[in-house]
C-alpha cells in the first residue's frame, strides 16, 4: 500500500507548490536516480536572523554623556562663545534639539529585522535530470526546477516549471507537460497522479492528435477536438496495446460501446476496431477482412465474433481471420471470401490456403440440385450435399465433370477426393467415377459390378490383378451370359467395357465342383488368372503369345502326359483338341483366344480342360465365347495376373 499512499501525498505536495525535501519520502527509495542532498546545503538549512544591535550602557561612570568633564555638549565653556552674552531667555523645557551625527548618544538605533535567506540550491541530477537536459533543460518546454527531488517506494518525482517528471527503474523518467503539451492538462483535470498515476511513456504526437499511457493502465488520448480517457487493462484496450496500439491500429476514434451480441463491445480505431465479448476476448478486424465480415453481417450475420486477429504472412501474401462460424481467407489476387461449414472444414482438412486449391474465389454457393452447396477456390471447387459430405474436385476430372452436368448431371455430388497412384487417378460420384491416365486423359464410369471388387461384395479375390473379366449368368443352367470387363484405375475397378456372350451349354458347375470332361459342356465357377494368349498371328499383347500351327493340339485325355497342356502332334487322339482346326474352320472359334488357368497347374485327372476364352459367340463345351472385338481387346489389354472371375450371380456376388 506504500505506492497508492504515496501517490495522493505526491499528488497534494506538486499541487501545492515546490517538493521540500522530507526523510520519510527517501527512506524506502531503493535506487534514487540523483544523489542525496548535501546536509549543508541551503535546501536543507534553516533561515536564521541578524545579530541583536547592542544597546549604549547606562553606568553614569563611564556613559560619556552624563560625564561633565567630558561632554562637550553640556560643558558651558564649551559650548557657548567667549564674546556671546550670556542666555538670559526662558528655559527650554521640551527636549534639547541636538545633532545626532555629533552626540554617540542619541545615535540611530541599529535594525532589528530578520535577514531574508537565500533561495535554496535545486539539484537536478540521475534519470530524471536525464531527461530534462534531453528536453531542453532550462531552456527546453519544461523550464526551471521549482523543488529538488523526492522518492518513496521506487517512485522519484520532481517539479519543473512547466510540469513534473516521474521516474520508476521499470519505466524510466517521463514528463507530464502541463504548459506545452496536450494530455498533461488532461492528467491534472482527471485527478493527475491519483487518478490516473505517473506516467510510463512520453507524450506521443500523431499529426494533430497526441497520447500519452499512465501507470494505472490508463491512456490520455488527445483526438483534436476532445480528450478519452481509455484504459489499457481492459479487454478492448489490452487487444490494443498487443496488436501494436497506435503504431498500428491507431487511436480510438469513439469511444467504447457494449451491450452488443452476447455482452459484447466494441471501439473504433482509425485503422480497425476492437470487438470483445466474454467468450471470444478482444481481437481485432480490419481491412479487407473486416469489410467482407461486416457485408456477411458482422456480428449478426454467419460469422459471429472474431476469435482470433488476422493472421498475415500467409502463402501469396495473403492473410486469414478466424471467426465464431467460419474463416475469411485475403489475398492481394482473390480478394476476402468466407469458408464455413462443411465446404470449411473440407477446406482446412485439404490444408487451406497452402494446400492446391489456394484461396477462394467466391463465397459458397448454395441452392444447388438436391439442395447442396459449391464453392470456387483458385485449384478446384469443393461441393457439399445434405446426403454426402463435402469434397474437391480439381483439375482434368473437374472439366470432365462439368461437361456431364456436374452436380446436376448423371454423376451427382462427388463422394470422395481423387486418389492418385502413378500416372493414375480416379474419383467417385454418387452414380459413377471419372479416370484419368497421363496416355488416354479423362473418362466417365457408371456404377456397375466392378463395384463389387471394391467394397467387399465379391466373393472371390482379385488377387491384386489390374483387370478383372466377370462373367456370369442369372441362374444354373443358363449359358448367355453377361461379361463386365473391369480396370483397376489408383486402386478402384471400373468398368472398361460390357458386352454379352455364352458359357457351358450346360451352364455352370457350383463353386468347388469340377466341370468335369468337355463332353459334358459345363463350366467352372472361380477365380482364375489368365496365363497366355494364342492364335493365328499376334494383335500385340503383353502375354506370352502362342501363334498356332496345324500340329498345334490341346490334351483332353486324362491319365496322359498331356492332359490339359498344350502340345504338337500330327494326329486327333481321343479327347485332344485341334486347335488348328478350330482356328482355320468358318466359325474361326481359336482365331484368338486366352488360356483360362483353371485345373493348372496342379492337374486332377478327368476334372475338366480347355478351358478357354476365344471367338464364335455361341454356347460352348464349357469355355467362354465372345465377340471378336472384345477377345481382340481383351488379349491387346491384358497382363500376366489378370484374371477371369465365372459363374452364377448368386455365387460371385454377396
Amino acid at each position: 500500500m506504500k505506492k497508492p499512499i504515496f501517490a495522493a501525498a505526491l499528488l497534494l505536495s506538486l499541487a501545492a507548490g515546490p517538493l521540500a525535501s522530507s526523510p520519510a519520502l527517501a527512506v524506502d527509495s531503493a535506487t534514487p536516480p540523483s544523489q542525496a542532498a548535501d546536509a549543508s546545503s541551503p535546501a536543507a538549512e534553516t533561515a536564521g536572523t541578524a545579530p541583536e544591535a547592542t544597546t549604549p550602557a547606562t553606568d553614569p561612570g563611564t556613559d560619556p554623556a552624563t560625564d561633565p568633564a567630558t561632554d562637550p555638549v553640556t560643558d558651558p565653556a564649551a559650548s557657548v562663545p567667549p564674546s556671546s552674552p550670556p542666555v538670559t531667555g526662558p528655559a527650554v523645557t521640551g527636549p534639547a534639539v541636538t545633532d545626532p551625527a555629533a552626540d554617540p548618544a542619541i545615535a540611530e538605533p541599529a535594525v532589528t529585522d530578520p535577514v531574508p535567506a537565500p533561495d535554496p540550491e535545486l539539484v537536478t541530477g540521475g534519470g530524471i535530470g536525464a531527461k530534462w537536459r534531453s528536453l531542453g533543460g532550462a531552456a527546453g518546454v519544461l523550464g526551471e526546477p521549482t523543488s529538488n527531488e523526492q522518492c518513496s517506494a521506487g517512485l522519484c518525482a520532481q517539479n519543473f516549471t512547466g510540469g513534473p517528471i516521474y521516474w520508476t527503474s521499470k519505466s524510466g523518467a517521463h514528463p507530464v507537460l502541463l504548459s506545452s503539451g496536450r494530455t498533461g492538462p488532461q492528467w491534472t483535470a482527471g485527478g493527475g497522479l491519483a487518478a490516473f498515476g505517473y506516467p510510463i511513456g512520453d507524450e506521443i504526437v500523431l499529426g494533430p492528435r497526441s497520447l500519452q499511457k499512465f501507470s494505472s493502465n490508463k491512456v490520455i488520448i488527445w483526438t483534436g477536438t476532445r480528450f478519452l480517457d481509455f484504459s489499457t487493462g481492459s479487454g478492448i484496450g489490452r487487444r490494443w496495446a498487443a496488436s501494436g496500439a497506435e503504431t498500428v491500429l491507431g487511436l480510438p476514434s469513439a469511444a467504447e460501446t457494449c451491450g452488443l451480441k452476447n455482452g459484447g463491445c466494441s471501439q473504433d480505431f482509425d485503422n480497425g476496431t476492437i470487438y470483445w465479448s466474454p467468450q471470444t476476448g478482444g481481437q481485432v478486424i480490419r481491412g479487407g477482412i473486416g469489410t467482407r465480415w461486416r457485408a456477411a453481417g458482422a456480428l449478426n450475420g454467419v460469422l459471429g465474433y472474431p476469435t482470433t486477429t488476422e493472421a498475415c504472412a500467409q502463402v501469396a501474401g495473403g492473410c486469414l481471420q478466424q471467426f465464431q462460424g467460419g474463416n475469411i481467407y485475403w489475398s492481394p489476387a482473390t480478394g476476402a471470401w468466407i469458408t464455413r461449414g462443411g465446404i470449411g472444414t473440407r477446406y482446412i482438412l485439404t490444408g487451406g490456403n497452402r494446400s492446391s486449391l489456394g484461396y477462394p474465389l467466391a463465397n459458397e454457393t448454395c441452392g444447388q440440385p438436391a439442395g447442396g452447396c459449391i464453392q470456387r477456390f483458385q485449384g478446384g471447387t469443393i461441393y457439399w450435399s445434405p446426403l454426402t459430405p463435402a469434397w474437391t474436385v480439381r483439375g482434368g476430372i473437374a472439366q470432365r465433370y462439368a461437361t456431364n452436368g456436374g452436380a446436376g448431371g448423371w454423376l451427382g455430388y462427388p463422394t470422395a477426393n481423387e486418389k492418385c497412384a502413378g500416372d493414375q487417378c480416379i474419383q467417385s460420384f454418387q452414380r459413377g467415377f471419372i479416370g484419368y491416365t497421363k496416355s488416354a486423359g479423362t473418362r466417365a464410369y457408371g456404377i456397375t459390378e466392378c463395384q463389387k471388387l471394391n467394397n467387399g461384395r465379391s466373393r472371390y479375390s482379385t488377387y491384386g490383378a489390374n483387370r478383372v473379366l466377370l462373367t456370369f449368368t442369372q441362374g444354373y443352367g443358363q449359358s448367355y451370359a453377361t461379361n463386365v470387363y473391369c480396370v483397376r484405375m489408383a486402386g478402384t475397378y471400373v468398368q472398361d467395357w460390357r458386352t454379352d456372350g455364352y458359357v457351358g451349354a450346360s451352364g455352370f458347375k457350383a463353386p468347388g465342383v469340377p466341370s468335369g470332361p468337355t463332353r459334358y459342356l459345363y463350366s467352372p465357377t472361380g477365380s482364375y488368372s489368365v496365363t497366355e494368349a494364342f492364335g493365328l498371328g499376334n494383335p500385340g499383347t503383353a502375354l506370352p503369345y502362342r501363334t498356332l500351327n496345324p500340329r498345334s493340339r490341346w490334351g483332353g485325355n486324362p491319365w496322359t502326359a498331356t492332359y490339359n497342356k498344350y502340345f504338337e502332334s500330327s494326329s486327333w487322339v481321343g479327347w485332344d483338341e485341334n486347335m488348328w482346326y478350330f482356328a482355320t474352320r468358318a466359325t474361326h472359334d481359336y482365331r484368338q483366344g486366352v488360356v483360362v488357368n483353371y485345373n493348372r497347374p496342379n492337374i486332377i485327372q478327368d476334372a475338366g480342360f480347355a478351358i478357354f476364352l476365344h471367338m464364335n459367340k455361341v454356347p460352348t463345351a464349357g469355355c467362354i465365347s465372345l465377340d471378336d472385338w472384345a477377345v481382340v481387346d481383351y488379349i491387346r489389354k491384358s497382363r500376366p495376373g489378370d484374371r477371369i472371375i465365372m459363374g452364377t450371380y448368386s455365387a460371385l456376388f454377396r
